[in-house]
């Protein structure tokens, strides 16, 4: 459902071609989302079978192959809704670190120390990159604005981080 979600997102922005999709995607949500190149095509295929979208032309650049462009009907923007409220109401909250968290606990003491320390620089890392991409965001302007996604991304960030440095000093330092 994330990638319909987000194919038909950007098309409500604007009729596209699919690596304009692709790199869009890639833009705005490289480190966050795991959509691979030929899903994209697959949802799309699977958006003009049920009349989501429609091709309403074609472009040519050099020897290159024909690229469709794709408009969104209203059916996919009626879709569009209800498919981001249903998977706002029944998204669980996860993050791609908590199978590792799940087993943190059989790693020995010195590799859980070594968990921690790369995790922290990790997430120091994303924050400086999320921040660079924010303050860019800024200065574009509020069309195609990922001004709450960063923020979002951020504060998660920040949590992160004290939440690893409260493992660093140890058991019952977390408040629990």
């Amino acid at each position: 459902m994330k990638i319909e979600i987000t194919i038909l997102g950007l098309l409500m922005e604007g009729n596209l071609y699919g690596y304009e999709i692709k790199k869009k995607i890639f833009e705005r949500l490289e480190d966050y989302v795991d959509i691979k190149f030929g899903s994209i095509y697959y949802a799309i295929k699977k958006a003009l079978e049920h009349e989501w979208v429609k091709k309403v032309g074609t472009e040519k650049d050099g020897g290159n192959p024909e690229r469709y462009i794709y408009q969104i009907l209203p059916a996919g923007r009626k879709y569009f809704k209800k498919a981001l409220k249903q998977y706002y109401e029944q998204c669980l909250i996860h993050f791609d670190i908590d199978i590792v968290l799940m087993f943190y606990n059989t790693l020995p003491g010195d590799q859980r120390e070594q968990f921690i320390e790369d995790r922290i620089d990790i997430i120091k890392e994303k924050l400086a990159e999320i921040r660079v991409k924010s303050e860019g965001d800024s200065r574009a302007g509020a069309e195609g604005s990922q001004e709450h996604l960063f923020s979002y991304i951020e504060n998660h960030l920040k949590a992160e981080l004290a939440w690893l440095k409260s493992l660093k000093k140890g058991p019952g330092a977390d408040g629990a």
